[in-house]
């Protein structure tokens, strides 16, 4: 027979669990960097529902001694109640992330995929069953593609990734995470820039996220770290093209945000009431 003294002692190693669990996730408040600067987190928001379907939150970063912060932001999508499309737009000049994400109807939106210097996608994609690009580039940087097959979205790499029956598909990289492992050997791991991707996590949630470019960059070694935190949880994440062609937008009627690039894109992420 259970008694009364044996039942306040589990609730209290139960509550004392549930506390260290909570604790481990508030205290991870910095991530290794390879700078002579540490990486130190100011604040960690937690996600908030920003409509239904969708959850957003900001990270606030600084690596010291009065350098500008950096500023990361997240948005969780739910692909039962969000669809996801791979958006080519060939217009010459190219637009911003805004003007296509607005111009298509898109909720939400990310920049996508490496381009050359005429505007021209580089590696492979596949925009609402059309193959703009069929090549799957070797080159190194393009490790992961992201798709869609049987309205479900997918990363995967390159060498395990079938066209056949693909509405959606863009080709990016390098792959930062895969099953929830970091990828080694990386080149240029520890260069700093803006930078945009698309992950998912373990309960197959999509997380796009960007660097804000009103502030400071990261590196990819950075982002491994930080796209597994306990909160975030990710066991995918696939880098898209940073730099100048960051950029994330988000507009719905109860929420909006918008990164804003420094150059014209020609294929975004865009997401969608279903």
């Amino acid at each position: 027979m259970i008694t009364k003294k044996f039942l306040f002692l589990i609730l209290f190693i139960i509550s004392i669990l549930s506390n260290l669990h909570a604790e481990s996730i508030k205290k991870v408040n910095y991530i290794e960097s390879s700078s002579d600067d540490t990486l130190i987190i100011i604040k960690n928001e937690e996600w908030r529902n920003v409509d239904i379907g969708l959850n957003f939150k900001t990270i606030r970063l600084t690596r010291g001694k009065g350098k500008l912060n950096i500023v990361i932001k997240l948005l969780k999508i739910e692909p039962e109640l969000i669809g996801t499309r791979v958006i080519y737009n060939p217009e010459v000049p190219a637009i911003n992330l805004k003007s296509i994400a607005e111009k298509n109807g898109a909720i939400a939106a990310i920049n996508g995929s490496f381009f050359d210097i005429n505007g021209k996608p580089l590696g492979l994609l596949i925009s609402d069953g059309q193959t703009i690009n069929g090549k799957i580039a070797t080159h190194f940087l393009y490790s992961g593609i992201f798709y869609v097959k049987d309205n479900i979205p997918r990363i995967a790499y390159r060498e395990n990734f079938s066209p056949i029956g693909i509405k959606h598909a863009v080709q990016v990289g390098p792959l930062l995470v895969m099953d929830g492992k970091g990828i080694e050997g990386i080149k240029d791991i520890h260069s700093i820039n803006y930078r945009s991707g698309i992950a998912m996590d373990g309960f197959n949630k999509i997380i796009i996220y960007a660097t804000d470019t009103q502030y400071n960059g990261v590196s990819w070694h950075e982002l491994m770290q930080l796209m597994r935190f306990p909160d975030i949880n990710c066991l995918h994440v696939l880098n898209l093209d940073g730099g100048g062609s960051t950029q994330m937008f988000i507009s719905t009627p109860l929420f909006s945000d918008y990164i804003e690039g420094k150059t014209g894109i020609p294929v975004a992420i865009g997401f969608y009431r279903r």
